[in-house]
């Protein structure tokens, strides 16, 4: 007998898996924004460089904690081939 899959409605997976995510990028952006929007130079700059310059800064912090995730997750597993070494060696 085959047991057939079925995947939940779009509505619910959307509900469950997107709309997290886009509520954590919605924070991300007015939190830059309400950082950025008290630097002086923000202001000088034309609307669209500012929107430009929030983006930029998203692109920037996301980029840097996903390096960041992997270099840690790099480290673990190092620490795991090393430690499978060692159990190696003494077996």
């Amino acid at each position: 007998m085959t047991d057939q899959v079925t995947k939940a409605p779009m509505s619910v997976r959307v509900t469950e898996k997107v709309m997290p995510l886009t509520k954590w990028f919605a924070e991300q952006y007015y939190q830059t924004h309400a950082l950025m929007s008290k630097d002086p130079r923000y202001r000088s700059l034309p609307s669209y460089n500012q929107t430009s310059c929030i983006a930029t800064v998203m692109i920037a912090t996301n980029g840097a904690l996903d390096s960041d995730r992997a270099k840690k997750t790099a480290e673990k597993l190092m620490k795991i081939s090393q430690e499978h070494e060692q159990a190696v060696k003494v077996a």
